[in-house]
């Protein structure tokens, strides 16, 4: 009998999670409807774990833009002042690390900063309103992972 993995069903449980954990709860996302990512996610860094401490990201804004992309941008704050910058498309396609699909966050924008432009994030659904995105940067070619990151439409902004 094949072991089903059982995904975290909150920030709270995702939290818990070391990086070797990350990986396989991500492995095992499922790729979400896209039309489910609408409206302003709560964001949650997990790792690495340093960067949540400062809380300088808290999220981000996604609006429906046609029957299968997004439009979004990032909330970042400092204390209690939040401002929205850093804007994205999201689509489904297919994972460059695997043979599944996923949602790609794309920040490959003109009007984003070239340091921005060259983030990699996939993203899966860990419940219906709870997401586990994984991050990479593309240095020389090459994607480097730089994090794990959740979403939860959920949480109260």
């Amino acid at each position: 009998m094949k072991n089903v993995l059982t995904l975290p069903d909150s920030f709270e449980a995702l939290s818990a999670l070391d990086l070797r954990r990350l990986r396989q709860v991500h492995s095992n996302g499922r790729c979400p409807d896209i039309s489910d990512l609408n409206g302003i996610a709560e964001g949650l860094i997990l790792d690495p774990s340093w960067f949540e401490r400062m809380r300088i990201w808290r999220g981000k804004v996604f609006q429906l833009a046609g029957q299968d992309r997004i439009s979004g941008i990032n909330r970042l704050g400092i204390g209690p002042f939040e401002f929205r910058r850093y804007r994205f498309t999201a689509r489904k396609t297919r994972s460059v690390f695997s043979d599944r699909d996923i949602i790609l966050l794309d920040h490959d924008r003109s009007d984003n900063p070239w340091w921005v432009r060259r983030y990699h994030d996939e993203l899966v659904e860990m419940r219906p309103g709870l997401y586990l995105t994984c991050s990479h940067l593309r240095i020389n070619g090459q994607l480097r992972y730089v994090s794990y990151f959740a979403f939860d439409f959920g949480k109260k902004q």
